[in-house]
């Protein structure tokens, strides 16, 4: 079952109606058997029972960490006397050694199972490899672990689950079954957004009434996601495909190659993007509201803006889990002091921000997958966004030394462009298979110069026959177009929603011919293989 099968729209369909017929005490029920139906479907059984463990490990030690701080508050206002300072601290001490041994231990085996599973494979084809530079004989098996579906997605929701709850700043689910429902939320599951649990359990747990409006801005958005995923990143893949795939074979240099990533990275987007519409839109129906993960990232003017607007839930989760506790850390601060005595107050400000983004990059290049392109990548995004923050205040000062005017639409459109070329650079670590075809493609790109290929009719000869290649060329107008008026504020799903009956089954209509039209399904075309979900 795909989110693109008639079995998921089948399905879909009847748990839509079963939600809004049976009372609504039921609603949350309805979604938990469709989540369930859906993950058995996609995942497997095996999967599953990973997702169980999980859910059931997390749900319990919440829920005892919860138990204790309740015990925590009742000792304190026990007995007939006031307690010293001393007995309090006392109590808070002895109850909060206690939480945090749960928190670790619940923390170590949720990611444990994550990181066993993620990277046994290269941690063993790695010890091989030194075994083979000290010329031993001896090599370890290579472990065949099953990678189960959206494991990183649902690992880094509870885990943020269990912070939040340790820190205070949420109560744990007293019932397991709808703990499980915020776990493995249908839509989601497969490639996200990141939600927390403030935001998102109340509304899973609630009843809804249904809102014609959010369903037509629902089933709007997505018909936009499958549009960008069938139509868009269908025809842009040929293109990236032929040249990365051939890209040895054929010996592409220069622009060729450069071109072949930067459609890999437009791929990627309408992939991603496209997925996260149809999440979203799905839950509208529903009447939930996921959190945003995109914000026209190509409109970005710096690689840290780019990374702000691109899979947003998961910089928020780094923000928060990971960047604030190491940049407001005991050793990062006394760097701060010392940097603002002996140097400067502003790289006393900067530097430890900067480094603490630089280790957060190289975590989200690990996220991405267990091999030396994905840490190549993640070093690569790390640099990028320290020197974002490092020169932020020399590069204003040496463009208003050149009297350059920070608010023309030249100098606007001149960060953008600069922006697109440093991220697409980070995409030859991302879109090969190892970091050695990563590393010739980048110097096959820089030691030849071939613009001729812009006007010769190359790109005619990689796969792409002349109708479709126009067709490729207007779906990016089309894109591009979409996400400045998103930009500027302008969402044409609102508008659309807003207008008279005619009108908008006509646009449905017309949406749902284009799908069809122009978009890749059937036998040879695997609409499930979202990029992000095998993360």
């Amino acid at each position: 079952m795909t989110l693109f099968s008639i079995q998921f729209l089948l399905l879909m369909s009847a748990a839509f109606i079963l939600f809004y017929c049976l009372p609504k005490r039921f609603q949350w029920c309805v979604l938990l058997a469709t989540s369930i139906i859906f993950y058995y479907a996609m995942g497997g059984l095996e999967a599953g029972a990973f997702l169980l463990v999980t859910i059931v490990v997390s749900f319990l030690a919440a829920r005892r960490m919860d138990d204790l701080a309740e015990e925590q508050k009742r000792e304190l206002k026990s007995g007939t006397e006031p307690l010293t300072r001393e007995q309090k601290k006392e109590i808070k001490e002895r109850y909060g050694r206690r939480r945090k041994k749960i928190f670790v231990l619940a923390m170590i085996f949720c990611l444990g199972i994550l990181i066993v599973l993620k990277f046994s494979d290269f941690t063993v084809q790695n010890i091989n490899g030194l075994l083979r530079i000290a010329h031993s004989s001896r090599q370890l098996p290579i472990p065949d672990l099953l990678l189960p579906l959206g494991i990183s997605f649902y690992t880094f929701q509870l885990t943020g689950y269990l912070i939040d709850v340790y820190k205070g700043k949420c109560r744990a689910d007293r019932n397991i079954l709808q703990y499980a429902l915020f776990a493995c939320y249908f839509p989601q599951i497969i490639q996200g957004p990141i939600n927390r649990h403030a935001q998102l359990a109340e509304q899973l747990y609630g009843e809804h009434h249904f809102d014609e409006m959010r369903f037509r801005k629902g089933l709007l958005r997505m018909l936009w996601g499958y549009f960008k995923k069938m139509v868009i990143s269908a025809n842009v893949v040929i293109l990236s495909d032929h040249i990365i795939n051939n890209f040895e074979t054929e010996g592409y240099r220069g622009l060729t190659v450069f071109i072949g990533v930067l459609f890999y990275g437009i791929q990627m987007y309408a992939d991603f993007s496209g997925g996260i519409d149809i999440v979203i839109g799905i839950s509208e129906l529903f009447g939930i509201s996921l959190s945003e993960n995109f914000h026209n990232p190509y409109m970005a003017e710096t690689v840290s803006d780019f990374w702000q607007r691109w899979h947003i839930s998961l910089g928020h989760w780094m923000r928060d889990y990971l960047f604030y506790p190491i940049a407001l850390s005991k050793r990062f601060s006394r760097l701060a002091k010392f940097m603002k005595k002996k140097i400067d107050p502003y790289y006393g400000k900067v530097v430890p921000s900067a480094l603490a983004s630089f280790i957060v990059f190289v975590t989200v290049g690990l996220w991405h997958g267990a091999a030396w392109r994905y840490v190549a990548f993640g070093f690569y995004q790390a640099t990028l966004t320290s020197a974002d923050t490092l020169l932020e205040r020399p590069s204003e000062k040496l463009r208003n030394a050149c009297r350059i005017d920070g608010d023309s639409f030249a100098w606007h459109l001149f960060r953008m462009l600069r922006t697109v070329f440093l991220i697409n650079i980070g995409r030859y670590f991302d879109c090969t298979n190892g970091l050695k075809i990563s590393l010739k493609m980048l110097k096959a790109t820089f030691t030849s110069w071939n613009p001729g290929v812009l006007f010769d009719g190359s790109f005619l000869q990689m796969g792409l026959e002349p109708g479709v290649f126009r067709l490729s060329m207007y779906l990016l107008v089309l894109l591009v177009g979409v996400d400045i008026l998103n930009e500027k504020g302008i969402i044409i799903r609102d508008v659309v929603a807003k207008q008279g009956l005619v009108f908008r089954w006509l646009f449905y209509l017309i949406a749902i011919f284009a799908i069809l039209l122009w978009g890749s399904y059937g036998p040879g075309y695997n609409a499930a293989a979202f990029i992000y979900q095998k993360f």
